[in-house]
């Protein structure tokens, strides 16, 4: 590409019909020209580079250029055109900062450039002059931004859409997959269980020890096979409203923590609730309660090894965008997380104990639940040797 070719002197009424001079007068039209000059340029000519210090105006006679913006890679993104009449570096009339964007002549061109200390010097004797064109690039900005504004909104609106369209298809999808696997894993099930029966010593001739171990493995990935199939669905079910309840959020935290414990006898893990005032909160309880089950049953396993420890939960008021909130925190003293592990431990199927059986769903389902249905924030703090905190923000009234 070429660089912009030096041109003659500008006609008097060159910048009649332009839009940010049409509160000129002729008169003044004609002395703003009388100060530029004209040249014309072939396709390809860059006529600004993007953080070049900006100097001059230019207003586009005739022809077409391209407005490009680097991205954060090093590479040129197309963001705009300009055409005939249409003006660009007209900000460097004002601040003579560096040029916001590069442009390039995208057919060959015919440009008016007007330098920045020979417009100041034009205009600066002249308060009426600098009042006009203030007042227009007001309103060129203005028009811009909101411009801006809706075009981005009605980019967010498209993609929040289009993940919604996702979500729904993916949700029925694992919701009919899990519902049709749940019939044959029933049988499958039911059959390993009698095949491990028929093994057992005592059992006649099929009572080898040949025998026992594979059925044994059969009954132990089928297992595996049907916990999938309800994470799966608990992920879906994140996506269903369930019946909204008035309840007490502490007293919640207590009847889940005295379940999780009936469940699990053989987890040494000792959770307490923080005493404190009543928590009224109006929500979908079953979510909630599924959301706590997982968290404690993944400090069970994963910050105490399955071993003895503690889990203290604190509920605290809060906010959330404003609205009146409750910040529920489940916190452990166990291994704690690398940092990076941070980033992916609410991605599906992320985990770092598969050799102990471990699938990486639960947090996924925790996730999805509590952004989802709960309307609520989630966030970890954690490090090797100092414990996990998870603190969930969830609005008082759903």
């Amino acid at each position: 590409m070429t660089s912009a070719a030096t041109g003659t002197a500008s006609p008097g009424g060159i910048l009649d019909g332009i839009v940010l001079f049409e509160d000129f007068t002729p008169e003044e039209r004609s002395a703003v020209a009388l100060r530029g000059r004209v040249f014309d340029v072939p396709a390809g000519t860059v006529l600004m580079r993007e953080g070049d210090s900006a100097g001059s105006l230019y207003v586009l006679l005739e022809g077409t250029v391209r407005v490009l913006r680097d991205d954060p890679f090093g590479s040129q993104v197309e963001v705009g055109f300009r055409r005939a009449g249409d003006c660009f570096g007209e900000m460097a009339l004002i601040d003579g900062g560096a040029r916001s964007a590069s442009v390039v002549a995208a057919t060959a061109v015919t440009v008016f450039e007007l330098e920045r200390d020979l417009f100041l010097a034009l205009i600066s004797p002249s308060p009426d002059l600098l009042s006009k064109l203030l007042r227009k690039l007001s309103h060129m900005i203005r028009e811009v931004s909101e411009r801006v504004v809706r075009e981005d909104l009605d980019r967010r609106t498209r993609i929040a859409e289009s993940v919604l369209a996702r979500q729904r298809a993916i949700t029925q999808a694992v919701t009919g997959l899990a519902h049709e696997l749940n019939t044959p894993l029933g049988v499958c099930v039911t059959a390993a269980s009698h095949l491990q029966d028929l093994a057992r010593a005592g059992n006649g001739r099929l009572a080898t020890e040949e025998l026992r171990e594979p059925a044994a493995l059969l009954d132990a990935n089928l297992a595996r096979a049907v916990e999938l199939v309800e994470a799966f669905s608990a992920i879906a079910a994140c996506q269903n409203a369930e019946p909204l309840e008035a309840l007490d959020l502490r007293h919640m935290a207590e009847e889940v923590a005295g379940l999780f414990a009936v469940q699990h006898p053989d987890l040494p893990l000792t959770i307490r609730i923080a005493p404190g005032a009543a928590c009224p909160w109006i929500g979908y309880a079953p979510h909630l309660e599924r959301v706590l089950h997982h968290l404690f049953a993944n400090a069970a396993a994963h910050g105490y090894g399955g071993g003895p420890g503690m889990v203290e939960v604190t509920v605290e008021p809060a906010t959330l965008d404003a609205v009146p909130a409750w910040s529920l925190t489940v916190r452990d003293r166990g291994a704690g997380i690398p940092a990076r592990n941070l980033p992916t431990l609410t991605d599906p199927f992320f985990t770092t104990a598969r050799g102990r059986g471990h699938k990486g769903l639960g947090l996924a389902v925790v996730f999805n639940t509590v952004t989802g249905p709960l309307g609520g924030r989630i966030a970890f703090d954690s490090a090797p040797g100092t414990g996990t905190t998870v603190t969930i923000t969830v609005p008082q009234e759903l």
